[in-house]
């Protein structure tokens, strides 16, 4: 009785039932920004839907402009690992935390203009 209790330590205490290739890492990361991407794309269109035309065409400069920055500043972050297997690791993670900023932003903006418009 007591071999399966350690028989189940080692096993879950292997290195290979945790361990991820680079590859399956950027495929999850790259899945966790997807999401992101897409609440961001909702916040962004919920905040268009209650601007006036001055309003909309500025936002979509900002967001135009916002969008180089992203992917300026996740190059940024992740040129330390400049041609290694981490770098697009690094860059997507970048890329979802400024974009889960971004989300946060538009929402705020979205409950400032709401009563205005």
């Amino acid at each position: 009785m007591k071999i399966i209790p350690i028989l189940c330590c080692l096993i879950l205490s292997s290195p290979t039932v945790f361990s991820q290739s680079t590859v399956d890492m950027k495929q999850e990361a790259s899945r966790t920004f997807e999401v992101s991407d897409k609440a961001m794309n909702d916040a962004y269109r919920k905040l268009m839907g209650i601007l006036n035309e001055v309003g909309k065409k500025r936002l979509i400069e900002a967001q135009r402009a916002w969008i180089a920055y992203r992917d300026a500043q996740a190059g940024f972050d992740s040129h330390h690992f400049d041609g290694g297997t981490l770098e697009g690791l690094e860059q997507i993670g970048a890329m979802n935390m400024l974009t889960q900023e971004r989300t946060k932003r538009l929402l705020g903006d979205f409950e400032r203009f709401e009563s205005i418009y």
